[in-house]
Formats: structure tokens, C-alpha cells, sequence
């Protein structure tokens, strides 16, 4: 699936994305994926677990003997619908939900050792070279230990990867130091946030109990949001954003409204968001329109 060995053109553009599950890339930033994919951007992805603790209806098995089998493949047509170039899985058990006793599976993402999972990642930015990673933001969106754990291995790997002292390992099998310019937390949309955290109360729903195990709390990840640094204009992409979250057909799409709907939704998702980590941001710096502005 991968080369051992990049040799890539130094002005070649380069995006790592480190998430978690399969539908984390298109749910989440699919429309930027689009974008940059489309602008000539070589765009890496690692997806750390299977996705096989996310719940798929039986009629939904396709003969696949595993949920994880079934994720992974929604996985890659979702890959080749944005132009990702390679897809990168380090095969961890989702650890579902937090408080979830999916949590202390020992092959859970949550229960892997912390620093062999940086070391994985340190590995993949020494190999890829990419100017710019994206993961999740420090509550990881919506409060899931996976994405949690991300953000953290990913935080590290970021500044450890152009340290020669840091896993001098891959050093000696000819993977050089390698520190990539710029981190982003991808971001979810605060207006959409508040619509969905209203259109609960209004319903008679707990917004801090959401979802099918009422362990859902939407209301928390709008208080964790943190200021938007950057926003790209996404709206030419929208439909292939679309095809790419229809390849996760197991999951509950949140690009699958109509109509009236599907309207509002395309304006509100019209440019996607991110809040940039390093370079920490100036106080007054005008927000920026795009990941690699500044970029050498």
C-alpha cells in the first residue's frame, strides 16, 4: 500500500492528517481533503483504529466477516473519492465512547503504549516529509478517547520528528529528522454546533445525552470549540465531499439531509475551519485561507 522510502520534491505540497477512525476524514474535513487533493497536494492519512466497535446493521455486512473489514473498505472508496494518496492504518481496536468498556480492551487505541504510538507517527512524518499535519483538537471534537489520544501522540510526534535525539532508531535505518512547519486542530463549525445543540432542546432532548447510548455531549464540545486561526473555501467541492461520506454507508451520515435541508447545510458548510496550533498564533493576526500560507 506504501513506499518504504519517500524521495519527494521539496516544493512538492504535503498534508499528513492523523485521525482515528474510518469516516473520521470525510465526516470531518472532507471538503478541505477535496480541495488541496484537487490543487495537486499530496494528502497522507493515518487511521489509527478499524472503527470496529461503531455500530452497522446486519443487512449492511456486504459479506464482510467483521465490522473492521467493512469500515476499512468504506475506508478506502471514501480515499480514492477525495485523492487522498495513500492511506495509512495502524490496525488498533477502537476504544468506543469514553467510559465505555470498550475503553479497557487491551487492544484498544486508548490502552497502546503512548510512546510507541508516537514513535509510529514520528516514523510516518520522517518518511512523508509533510509540511503541514492536521489531528484533532485537544477534547477531540466530541469527547472520544480516540480522538483524545490522537491529538496527544500526534502534538508529540509533531515536535519530536525534527529532533535527532528522538528515536535515533529510524535515524540509523536511514529515516532523517524531519520537522514539519505548521499544526492544525481540524475544528468543528460552531454555528452548525449551536443549531444541533438547539434543535435538541426543542425537541425535550439533553443535549449533553445525545445519541444512541446517550453518551453524546454536544453541549461540552461547544464549550471546548477553540478560536477559528484559518478557513478554506470549500463550497466547488461539496458534491465530491458528499460521495466521499456516502462511501461510509454503515455509519450515520451527516451529510445525507435533502432538500430544505440540504440547502442549509451546503451554505453552512461552505468553508471549513481550522484552529492553527504552531506557529501559535500573533494577537491580531487576520485569519488564514489556507493550511500552507506561509510555507517554505
Amino acid at each position: 500500500m506504501k513506499s518504504t522510502n519517500l524521495s519527494p520534491d521539496s516544493t512538492q505540497q504535503r498534508m499528513l492528517l492523523s485521525f482515528a477512525h474510518p469516516d473520521d476524514e470525510s465526516f470531518g474535513m472532507g471538503g478541505a481533503i477535496a480541495y488541496y487533493a484537487r490543487r495537486g497536494a499530496d494528502v497522507y492519512l493515518i487511521c489509527s483504529t478499524n472503527g470496529d466497535v461503531g455500530t452497522v446493521a446486519p443487512e449492511r455486512m456486504n459479506g464482510y466477516q467483521t465490522i473492521g473489514e467493512l469500515r476499512l473498505a468504506e475506508l478506502e472508496c471514501a480515499a480514492s473519492t477525495l485523492g487522498i494518496t495513500e492511506v495509512i492504518p495502524f490496525g488498533y481496536r477502537d476504544s468506543g465512547m469514553m467510559g465505555a468498556p470498550e475503553n479497557d480492551h487491551p487492544d484498544a487505541l486508548w490502552q497502546a503504549d503512548r510512546d510507541t504510538v508516537t514513535a509510529r507517527i514520528v516514523r510516518e512524518m520522517r518518511r512523508i516529509r509533510p509540511q503541514v499535519v492536521v489531528t484533532f483538537d485537544p477534547y477531540g471534537g466530541y469527547g472520544h478517547p480516540d480522538h483524545i489520544y490522537m491529538h496527544e501522540v500526534t502534538s508529540r510526534a509533531f515536535h519530536a520528528a525534527g529532533d535527532p535525539a528522538q528515536y535515533p532508531e529510524q535515524i540509523a535505518e536511514g529515516l532523517q529528522p524531519w520537522q514539519p512547519q505548521k499544526l492544525y486542530y481540524s475544528a468543528f463549525p460552531r454555528m452548525p454546533l449551536r443549531l444541533m445543540v438547539l434543535a435538541a432542546r426543542l425537541r425535550g432532548q439533553d443535549p449533553r445525552r445525545l445519541g444512541v447510548n446517550a453518551d453524546l455531549d454536544l453541549q461540552a464540545a461547544l464549550e471546548q470549540l477553540l478560536p477559528v486561526t484559518t478557513r478554506i473555501s470549500v463550497a466547488p467541492y461539496q458534491r465530491v465531499w458528499d460521495a466521499a461520506a456516502q462511501c461510509h454507508a454503515s455509519q450515520s451520515n451527516p451529510r445525507g439531509s435533502a432538500g430544505f435541508f440540504d440547502v442549509v447545510r451546503r451554505l453552512i458548510s461552505r468553508r471549513q475551519e481550522f484552529t492553527r496550533a504552531w506557529p501559535e498564533p500573533r494577537p491580531g493576526e487576520p485569519v488564514e485561507r489556507d493550511l500552507f500560507q506561509g510555507v517554505s
